[in-house]
């Protein structure tokens, strides 16, 4: 009985959570994205989890572009540096560059969590560059491996802080997950809104 009228409290009074994922699944997951900003707890909680660290951020970002590789073997020819390694592609200092070089734009986003038009602004930049890139072979799909390897990546990572319990793992995962989708919806815009002008160049 008890449960029964649990269930019937929690359809006439949704947690914050629970609107705010219907809010999310009424509207394209991209538009919600664009505008999302985190509230001051997830705010505090993403820099309580972040560190500026070597090891810290050469393990994330090794971890990201191992899962890219490893799930799509096609993306190693965007990094002809890399790629001429053949298999001792993670022994070579051009894997360990890029991997640092990506934790940046995530460092850059912690840094100015509280400044979110800026990191907006940074990562459609990034994502204007990407289009340079077709000639390689950078296809538009491959947005979705990078955002799969960074949520599984920092799910990892964050799993391994000594200072977090679960509960603050779990909230943790959750909000760096919106993050990651965040950073993605804003280098997608940059990539396809200049890619699409260069069209318009064209014809």
């Amino acid at each position: 009985m008890s449960q029964v009228i649990t269930y019937a409290k929690s359809l006439m009074f949704p947690s914050k959570q629970d609107s705010l994922d219907k809010q999310i699944s009424s509207k394209p997951i991209e538009d919600y994205y664009d505008k999302w900003e985190a509230n001051t707890d997830e705010k505090e909680l993403i820099k309580l989890s972040w560190s500026n660290d070597f090891d810290f951020l050469f393990t994330l970002g090794s971890n990201i572009y191992i899962y890219i590789f490893e799930h799509n073997p096609k993306t190693r020819e965007l990094f002809p540096g890399i790629h001429q390694y053949g298999e001792n592609w993670q022994e070579s200092k051009e894997f360990r560059k890029q991997a640092l070089n990506f934790v940046q734009t995530l460092s850059f986003a912690v840094k100015n969590i509280y400044h979110m038009d800026e990191v907006a602004d940074y990562l459609y930049k990034i994502g204007e560059r990407h289009v340079k890139f077709a000639d390689r072979g950078f296809k538009p799909e491959y947005w979705n491996i990078f955002q799969d390897a960074m949520e599984v990546s920092l799910e990892q990572q964050i799993a391994s802080l000594p200072n977090f319990n679960e509960s603050q793992q779990h909230e943790a995962i959750r909000v760096w997950r919106r993050l990651a989708l965040y950073l993605i919806t804003h280098l997608k815009r940059g990539y396809f809104e200049r890619l699409n002008s260069n069209k318009d160049i064209i014809l």
